[in-house]
This record gives structure tokens, C-alpha cells and sequence, in this order.
């Protein structure tokens, strides 16, 4: 009985090897065939990507959500709006994809639904805050719309936690560019009015501090500590007064920003998000006295 028992285990362990090693053979050739259809995404040989995305969704594998996005993406190259829509759908409400979310929010802005496009941004980043692109899309969007504020936030953030150099200076640009308008010109501009006393009060507030055009006509270290100035205003405004203002900009923004303030890391953060526009200037500042703060402010960011 013993005898018999050992065998059986012994193919048990056999079987659950020889399970292992399909699985991993599986997922290995799924990687092969995803990446494959990104190649071929790249290579503008959209029909050969729609037919392998639709061999990996049938198999519904790993990545098979991912194959998903890619198939709605090769949908709109082809032209075909209403596949990608209802494909975009799905991923929302079925798959919970933060990418899908993502792609369908930039869809919605590149055709002028703004407020379409800053709801699904939104959800985007709900499901995945640390997707970076959601967070300078919704940034985008917000500045689209002329409203201060809620530009501001998203690019902001969006600069701690990206890594791209080219769409950090297009965060960056962005930021430089929403100090420097005039408030007469931003009220002019604002489109689809929604009552927001909190909203508006920060927008009051930030129109004062961007009343001149100065900020975009000096350069480097200039730039950089006019930048500091006015960050270090707002946060600390938003520290004092936005407790009571539970919407999605407080719980996914200012929350966090405001954590900068009583820890002295303003000061970081700003020569840390201009980092990719004033290298030479971020690299002196860090090599000289307050390079230990900033290794500091560095630190505790990786910690978050």
C-alpha cells in the first residue's frame, strides 16, 4: 500500500512538472505573439496586427486585455470609429482597463468632447494612478478648457512620477504657459462654466499670482525660482483652504501635493520637474549645499 502510494505520487509530481512547463511555454509564446502585434502596430501593418490581437483575445490569455487596446487602436487607423468606440467600452466596464480608459479618453479630446474626455481620463486614473499618461491627458484637457487649476494639478503630478523626457517638457511647457496667461485672457477662454466655489476661489487666487507674462521670458535659474515662488504660493493656499473640498482633484492631487509643504520639498520638487528643460542649472543646484535635500526630497518620493 505504501509502494502503491509513493507511484502515485510520483506521477502527480510528474504531471503537475509537465503542467508547469506548458503554462510556461504558454505565456511565453503569448509575450512572443503581443509583442509581435506591436510590432506590427509600429510598422503600420495594421491588418496583420488586427488578426493576431483577435488570436490572443480568443485565447483569453494574459494579454488578452492588452490585445484588446491594440485592436481598438488598429481600428481607429483603419477608420473604423464605432469598433473602436465599443471596444473602448468594453475595456471600461468589463475589463476595468486603466489603458483602455486612457485611449479613449485621447479619442474623445482629439474629436472636442472635452468633458467626455476629462470623465474617462478620470477613470483612467482611477483605476491606475501611477499610469502617467492619464495624468498629462487629463492635464490637457483641463487647460483645454481654460481651467487653471485643474490644468495645473494633473501636469504637476504628472512630472513626478514620469519618466519620458519629451512629454516631460510638454508638462513642463504646459505649467510655464498656464502661469503666464493673463487672467483677463483665461476668462475669456473658459469654456463650459460648471458653479465651483472652491474652483473658482483657486482660480481667483492663481490669476493673481499669474498676472504677468514674466515667467516665460527668463530662462533657466530665473525661470526655475519664479517657478519655486509660485508653486510654494498655491501649495501652501491649498493647504489652508482645501481640507472641506472632497472631489476628485483633493483625493488624487492636492492631497499629495500638499504634503511638500511642511516637509520644505517645494523647493526639490520644482528643480526636480525641471530637470529635463534646465539640466545644467538642476545639476549645479544638487552638486552645491542643498544637494543633500534634495537627495532627501528623492528618497522620500520613492517611499510614496
Amino acid at each position: 500500500m505504501k509502494k502503491r502510494c509513493i507511484i502515485i505520487i510520483g506521477v502527480l509530481l510528474m504531471l503537475l512538472a509537465e503542467i508547469a512547463v506548458t503554462a510556461q511555454t504558454t505565456s511565453e509564446r503569448d509575450s512572443i505573439n503581443y509583442y509581435l502585434a506591436q510590432e506590427h502596430y509600429s510598422d503600420g501593418k495594421i491588418a496583420l496586427c488586427v488578426d493576431e490581437c483577435k488570436s490572443i483575445i480568443k485565447l483569453g490569455t494574459y494579454y488578452a486585455t492588452d490585445a484588446k487596446v491594440l485592436l481598438a487602436l488598429c481600428r481607429e487607423r483603419q477608420g473604423f470609429e464605432r469598433a473602436a468606440i465599443r471596444l473602448y467600452k468594453q475595456l471600461i466596464r468589463k475589463d476595468k482597463s486603466a489603458m483602455g480608459a486612457y485611449c479613449y479618453a485621447s479619442n474623445l479630446y482629439r474629436r472636442g468632447y472635452l468633458n467626455k474626455a476629462m470623465q474617462t481620463a478620470q477613470t483612467a486614473i482611477k483605476y491606475d494612478k501611477n499610469l502617467p499618461e492619464a495624468h498629462l491627458l487629463l492635464g490637457s484637457v483641463m487647460a483645454s478648457k481654460c481651467d487653471r487649476f485643474k490644468a495645473m494639478m494633473p501636469l504637476y503630478y504628472f512630472m513626478l512620477i514620469n519618466d519620458d523626457a519629451e512629454k516631460q517638457k510638454l508638462a513642463y511647457d504646459q505649467v510655464i504657459s498656464l502661469w503666464r496667461r493673463s487672467s483677463q485672457t483665461m476668462q475669456l477662454l473658459k469654456t463650459d462654466v460648471v458653479a465651483d466655489p472652491f474652483n473658482d476661489k483657486v482660480n481667483r487666487y492663481i490669476n493673481g499670482l499669474a498676472s504677468n507674462d514674466s515667467i516665460a521670458k527668463v530662462e533657466g535659474r530665473e525661470q526655475i525660482e519664479m517657478l519655486k515662488d509660485k508653486t510654494d504660493a498655491l501649495l501652501r493656499y491649498l493647504l489652508e483652504n482645501s481640507e472641506d473640498n472632497l472631489d476628485f482633484w483633493q483625493v488624487y492631487y492636492t492631497d499629495f501635493m500638499v504634503k511638500l509643504v511642511p516637509r520644505n520639498f517645494v523647493k526639490p520638487f520644482v528643480y526636480f520637474i525641471s530637470d529635463k528643460t534646465h539640466h545644467a542649472q538642476v545639476l549645479e543646484w544638487i552638486s552645491g549645499e542643498e544637494g543633500d535635500l534634495f537627495n532627501e526630497f528623492r528618497l522620500w518620493m520613492e517611499a510614496q
